[in-house]
């Protein structure tokens, strides 16, 4: 999910969504065969599930969001949260085929998470894309991609290079450039806390004063930067907050050093730099945009509005937007969409209507019998 480098200790907010202090892990898998492909000298472990019945099937690749993700998108830092996992089942039980894979250095898959550029990520979905092509039992003219969140940024660029893929599902995908969606995720984030106006406010100006500092590759001030404000809100937390924490410089410090490894990232500013409705204007297949109403990681309004207008410039005017009432950017539902009660939120199925919506657009668009 991309998020931003939060130093908001008080609501325990974590980085960029590329997550980069958690650590996914391989969890159990619905039935299907246990394959491989490569990208290079990349060797991407998955699940390829296929419905029962004689074939060849439509298919999906499912491409996960930022952060080091297993083939069930799962994450350390919100435990039992598989939507993956979910999404495989349904589908399968729609006549729908689906492969899932673990990103490089995750699971069974080779590689450095880190160490990897966007273009790389783009590289490993295409090759998932083409490893289903060759398959007897899929169907090669009927192969979309849904992404989660970055995932469907990555989505858009792999469809947008290949006119092979026959639809595209975004689930919570940004639609406009990253410096100005990730600041609205700022706003968002904070408001969702029960933050004054004021508050706010605050919050946008450090997190623009950040960004510009990452834009400028501007390191030692950066880390002055984030030092600073780090340490002040942990002097504003409550005493027994305080005391929870321990040592504030301590934490302050470890925090930062956290901080400036994401802020270091080439593709933190990519994601910063990036306009995703320049990929969105290529894409030529139809297009199943859903949002979840209270999501604050990527605000419905403003980027439902840059894909629409995105394809639109680009001539394609098969795209159907649907909006999930109280869910978050998990696709849970939620009482706020704050990224602090992603942890208190059952698990274990996503909001009312998110897969029916999912299954009926795809069966519908590649006609499944």
């Amino acid at each position: 999910m991309i998020a931003y480098q939060s130093l908001s200790i008080a609501t325990n907010i974590l980085a960029l969504g590329l997550a980069l202090a958690s650590h996914a892990r391989a969890g159990d898998v619905v039935s299907g065969d246990q394959i491989s492909f490569r990208n290079g000298t990349t060797t991407l472990a998955g699940t390829l599930s296929v419905p029962p019945g004689a074939g060849p099937h439509p298919a999906v690749v499912l491409i996960s969001g930022s952060g080091p993700q297993d083939r069930d998108g799962a994450v350390d830092a919100i435990p039992g949260y598989r939507p993956f996992k979910l999404i495989a089942e349904h589908l399968n039980q729609q006549g729908i085929a689906v492969l899932r894979y673990d990103d490089r250095g995750v699971g069974k898959s080779s590689g450095d998470y880190l160490k990897a550029d966007e273009r790389g990520f783009v590289k490993d979905a295409e090759a998932a894309f083409e490893y289903l092509s060759h398959r007897d039992e899929i169907d090669s003219s009927k192969i979309g991609l849904l992404g989660h969140s970055e995932g469907a940024l990555i989505a858009a660029m792999v469809t947008g290079q290949n006119k092979r893929v026959a639809f595209v599902v975004s689930l919570g995908g940004p639609g406009g450039k990253g410096y100005d969606l990730i600041l609205q995720q700022a706003r968002r984030a904070a408001e969702a806390e029960g933050m004054s106006d004021e508050e706010v406010a605050q919050v946008v100006r450090e997190q623009r004063r950040l960004f510009d500092l990452v834009l400028a590759q501007k390191w030692d001030e950066l880390e002055r930067a984030a030092h600073e404000i780090t340490i002040r809100r942990l002097r504003a937390l409550p005493d027994e907050k305080k005391l929870l924490i321990g040592d504030l410089e301590t934490f302050a410090e470890r925090k930062t050093t956290s901080s400036m490894r994401a802020f270091r990232t080439k593709r933190y500013r990519f994601l910063l730099d990036h306009d995703s409705t320049e990929d969105w204007v290529k894409v030529k297949a139809p297009v199943l945009a859903i949002f979840g109403e209270l999501d604050v990681q990527c605000d419905a309004t403003q980027n439902r509005a840059g894909i629409e207008q995105a394809l639109k410039r680009g001539g394609n005017r098969n795209l159907t937007i649907h909006v999930i009432p109280g869910a978050n950017h998990l696709f849970l539902k939620a009482r706020s969409g704050s990224m602090s009660e992603y942890l208190t939120l059952p698990k274990d199925a996503f909001a009312p209507d998110v897969l029916t919506t999912i299954s009926r657009w795809i069966r519908d668009t590649v006609k499944v019998k």
